[in-house]
């Protein structure tokens, strides 16, 4: 198994490689028939097979779903079988490729979306679902580290515990593996949270010196002021977890590593839950 994460005009672009001892026929059915797609891919799929043809995608109810507010359509763009299968999902392309080989074949996915900071979720999640494709031909069960283990190496990989510095200050955006309510109760400490009062402790990093609280909204946002401008803490659903927004007006450089400690810190907690 590799995987590559590079940016080409702008857009992400993930690809995920992995050697079959299936034959190539063999992997394709499974890479087209409802039937079987529906033991391993993350979506239930009613596919048209031809070029142009339409797509449709439902998704089961609960928390294991790792696709964020999905478009439930898409299209087919290129289709040569037993060899190619590229189609729309929403805004994604995904390009399926089947290479022949003396025992088998090469799988290659090759994803290209908009979400870079969901790519670690993105990766953890194909990884599992080619794990139980693998399985479903007659493979080897796979044993891997959780699925948020799996997130947090790929984070790392990826290099997507940073933040970076913009125009007015700092930005971080990081995908996490609780739920909103699970990242707040953690941030607070179980407090409650009052506009009027200081933040509590979770949501302040070193050197900053908050004053109190002029918005909260439960499990979704926390705004603060600080010496030197604005700190805004923004939750919302994403993939396999919550996804956070953390800025920061004011001086940057001096204060990127206080708050990659917090978020990391933060992340590192949400692990042991």
């Amino acid at each position: 198994m590799s995987e590559t994460l590079t940016t080409e005009n702008g857009r992400t672009v993930l690809r995920m490689e992995r050697s079959l001892r299936h034959p190539r026929e063999k992997v394709w059915r499974a890479l087209t028939d409802p039937a079987e797609l529906v033991h391993w891919f993350p979506a239930t799929m009613e596919l048209d097979l031809r070029l142009d043809g339409r797509i449709a995608f439902t998704f089961p109810g609960g928390e294991d779903d790792f696709v964020e507010d999905p478009d439930n359509a898409g299209v087919i763009r290129a289709y040569d079988p037993p060899r190619l299968l590229e189609f729309t999902w929403g805004d994604e392309i995904q390009r399926w490729e089947l290479a022949p080989t003396a025992d088998g074949c090469v799988l290659t996915l090759t994803a290209t979306y908009d979400d870079h900071a969901g790519s670690a979720s993105f990766t953890s999640g194909w990884t599992l679902c080619l794990d139980a494709l693998d399985k479903l031909l007659g493979g080897n069960e796979v044993h891997r580290e959780h699925y948020s283990v799996l997130h947090e190496h790929y984070v790392q990989v990826y290099g997507l515990d940073h933040g970076e510095v913009v125009a007015d200050g700092i930005r971080y955006e990081r995908q996490l593996v609780q739920p909103r309510e699970a990242v707040w109760a953690r941030l607070t400490g179980a407090a409650e949270v009052r506009e009027g009062e200081l933040p509590p402790a979770g949501f302040v990093a070193k050197g900053i010196d908050p004053g109190p609280v002029g918005q909260a909204i439960e499990a979704e946002l926390l705004v603060y002021p600080w010496q030197h401008g604005l700190v805004t803490w923004k939750l919302r659903d994403g993939n396999g977890g919550a996804r956070l927004v953390l800025t920061q007006t004011g001086p940057a450089e001096e204060f990127l590593t206080a708050w990659r400690d917090v978020v990391e810190t933060l992340s590192a907690e949400l692990l042991t839950q």
